[in-house]
């Protein structure tokens, strides 16, 4: 029989509950203090809310019906007898503990609670399947895809995304949030003969059910929670990069295809292989088209892109996907306000890549496309209070790949960067932002806590320096450059280019110190009538030209390219 889990019952086990009351937030997965296990008689019941982790999903997904079961393996760190996980369905149906009726069951606050139905409760290290039904809602987080979603793609299929990120796995059943957990997976999906379903880990379909089996180390909540299913996709090999092959399943007419130059798709791999170890996913990497709202998405070994692409970067934002499957999947997010260095570590990894293994003038594009995307933004990439990431994540696309990596890489080098990213890729593990600026800093010498802190983090929009530079017309005249920075802390180091009519060009270095500390104002004798003035040609710093007093500078339209064009 179904059972219907009434949201009254809550009272019973609200104690349980534990952290904040936005389910937009990570919650935790169990409820109980830090005491050390103890030693309990076996004749004496096991009380109390239990500390675990969870293991592995296993999880079965209808398609049409939206009826989805969550098995839940989970390890128990401290004994107990109740488990409390977040959860976002309107209704929990069929729980189950080790396949018997759970006993004190509740649904609230975005927060599901059970009890073990025995009475005996569990010892620490004890493993416990909870199992859950539910119907899954149709509504996505605000401004995103996020959640499970239906659309028409351009070749006139459906397609059907079930789709997590940070902090919101636990829309689809109960499930640990927080984004610096890892576990493994098992997806069956159910759907019409003629659908396609790609997910993250090994796959294997009939007419009717699909079923892939996710059993790498490093398989985040916020990514591998991640279904895309369709019936246009049409499958064509973009050859192998040493043991993994990489395919491509794209919508006719899209022009995805034709805009990607399948080697460069494979020297990528292969450069993020060499240097921060083997590919972590296997032996394929499928590249799937699909009408999503963002340009893409990093699912484990099964990157989605947006059916758009082509008139936008489809190259770079594959390169970008590819560099998260170490950075972003196999490393991950230890908390929502650490987002900035995965989205900044990706650019800046295909940034590299472009810049050595094509042109540096591609790799330059890429850089300056960062300049103009931190322009006009509504959130510091590290906010301060409480914002919600749908609504700043958009800010680390810009600041973050320019503070963290390009202007250090200017005013220190580039191995020392490269050698940081080194330090901290390569293996399953949750990184902070502070675990970042300290790698950077073993490899610089530099104590960049303050640098930090000047340019990351804030409370609503940021107010990025800009640059005066006053000439005059003279053969020997001086050309004085002014650089505001408005905040502290906010260290940079960039030319400007002065030009003459007839060719003669000289850049001005400008130097702040690391810490922003040293003179603002630079002049220098060109020797020529200047005619021409550019700040930062070649973007190694976040600086912008000064409006001349009275007037109002043009800005460009805002860029936003982790949309889909």
């Amino acid at each position: 029989m179904r059972h219907r889990i009434h949201l009254a019952l809550f009272a019973v086990i609200a104690p349980l509950a534990c952290g904040g009351d936005d389910p937009a937030a990570p919650l935790p997965a169990d409820a109980s203090t830090d005491a050390p296990p103890m030693d309990v008689p076996a004749d004496v019941p096991i009380t109390g809310p239990a500390r675990f982790s969870v293991e592995h999903y296993d999880y079965d997904l209808d398609l049409e019906s939206r009826r989805a079961t969550a098995r839940l393996r989970v390890r128990l760190s401290t004994a107990g007898d109740c488990l409390t996980l977040p959860f976002r369905p309107e209704a929990a149906e069929e729980v189950t503990l080790d396949g018997a009726p759970a006993r004190d069951v509740a649904v609230a606050g975005g927060r599901l609670a059970a009890c073990d139905p025995t009475g005996h409760g569990w010892a620490a290290g004890s493993t416990v399947t909870l199992s859950v039904s539910a119907t899954l809602p149709t509504g996505t987080l605000r401004s995103t895809q996020v959640g499970f979603s239906t659309r028409r793609d351009l070749a006139g299929g459906t397609f059907t995304y079930l789709l997590s990120w940070v902090a919101q796995c636990d829309r689809f059943g109960p499930c640990d949030n927080d984004p610096g957990v890892f576990a493994t997976y098992h997806f069956d999906v159910s759907h019409p003969s003629g659908t396609q379903v790609l997910c993250p880990g090994t796959i294997t379909a009939t007419a009717t059910r699909t079923s892939c089996d996710f059993a790498f180390a490093g398989g985040p909540t916020y990514s591998t929670f991640g279904v895309m299913a369709g019936q246009r996709w049409v499958a064509r090999s973009l050859g192998r990069a040493g043991k993994v092959a990489l395919t491509l399943h794209d919508l006719p007419g899209s022009g995805v295809a034709e805009a990607l130059d399948p080697s460069r798709v494979r020297g990528m791999l292969g450069f993020m292989s060499e240097r921060f170890g083997p590919y972590p996913y296997g032996d394929a990497l499928r590249l799937v088209v699909a009408p999503t709202t963002w340009a893409g998405f990093e699912h484990p070994g099964n990157i989605a892109l947006a059916q758009t692409l082509a008139s936008g970067n489809a190259e770079h934002t594959t390169f970008h996907e590819i560099a998260h499957q170490w950075a972003g999947d196999q490393s991950t997010i230890a908390s929502v306000r650490d987002f900035v260095w995965k989205e900044a570590m990706a650019e800046y990894l295909a940034f590299v890549y472009e810049s050595t293994r094509i042109t540096e003038a591609r790799g330059l594009l890429t850089a300056r496309v960062w300049k103009d995307s931190s322009r006009s933004l509504r959130h510091h990439p590290v906010p301060t209070g409480d914002v919600a990431i749908n609504d700043f994540y958009g800010s680390a696309y810009g600041p973050g790949p320019m503070v963290l990596f390009r202007q250090l890489e200017v005013r220190y080098s580039r191995d020392a960067v490269m050698g940081a990213l080194q330090d901290l890729l390569g293996r399953p593990r949750a990184l902070s932002l502070a675990d970042v600026r300290q790698a950077l800093e073993r490899r610089t010498g530099a104590d960049l806590e303050a640098y930090v802190r000047g340019w990351l983090v804030g409370e609503g929009a940021p107010t990025w320096p800009t640059a005066r530079v006053e000439r005059n017309t003279a053969a020997d005249g001086a050309v004085t450059v002014t650089v505001n920075p408005h905040g502290s802390g906010r260290g940079m180091m960039f030319v400007v280019r002065v030009e003459g009519a007839a060719g003669e060009r000289q850049d001005i270095p400008v130097d702040l110190g690391i810490d922003g500390s040293r003179p603002s104002t630079v002049t220098a004798r060109p020797g020529f009538v200047v005619t021409r003035v550019t700040i930062d040609p070649d973007a190694q710093a976040l600086v912008y030209e000064e409006p001349a007093a009275g007037s109002a500078l043009v800005e460009p339209p805002p860029s936003t390219p982790w949309l889909a064009p």
